[in-house]
């Protein structure tokens, strides 16, 4: 799949997750507009058009025609039906798990073997009141409460 052939799965599988389906069925024109706005993706209609039908060559999606017809009886093109395909899916489960091993380098572990371990106080050995350390006649050392007054 080339560079182009992923900008434009990318934006249909977008389209189709915002709906929560397995299918698209915007116009041609909307879809580059959409493209332009969001993504930033200057695209021709006529490479647009080429990108969508060698997704179809390859086996990515599949495209239904949807016409309508008029009163008196002209057929007239209303916009295309993009199913998408396992093999689509397929390779963006194959993109995420290159992607995983790429940026699991940096991860950092959530607990390392050598992490220090949380502090706990014994309320034990803590006096019941403070006026037992006002009355203390050592000097210089810390509070047995860890100085928290």
């Amino acid at each position: 799949m080339t560079g182009q052939m992923e900008q434009v799965a990318r934006g249909l599988m977008g389209i189709a997750k915002c709906h929560n389906k397995f299918y698209v069925y915007t116009a041609q024109e909307s879809f580059q507009i959409l493209l332009e706005r969001f993504e930033h993706w200057n695209m021709s209609e006529r490479t647009l058009r080429r990108r969508l039908k060698d997704l179809a060559d390859q086996g990515y999606i599949k495209i239904v025609h949807r016409n309508w017809s008029e009163v008196n009886g002209s057929k007239k093109f209303k916009c295309n039906l993009y199913f998408f395909t396992r093999k689509l899916f397929e390779w963006f489960e194959k993109l995420e798990r290159v992607v995983r091993k790429v940026f699991s380098f940096f991860r950092r572990p959530s607990l390392a073997n050598y992490s220090f371990k949380p502090l706990t106080r014994d309320l034990r050995i803590v006096p019941p009141t403070v006026e037992i350390l006002w009355k203390t006649e050592e000097k210089g050392r810390a509070s047995p409460i860890g100085g928290v007054l």
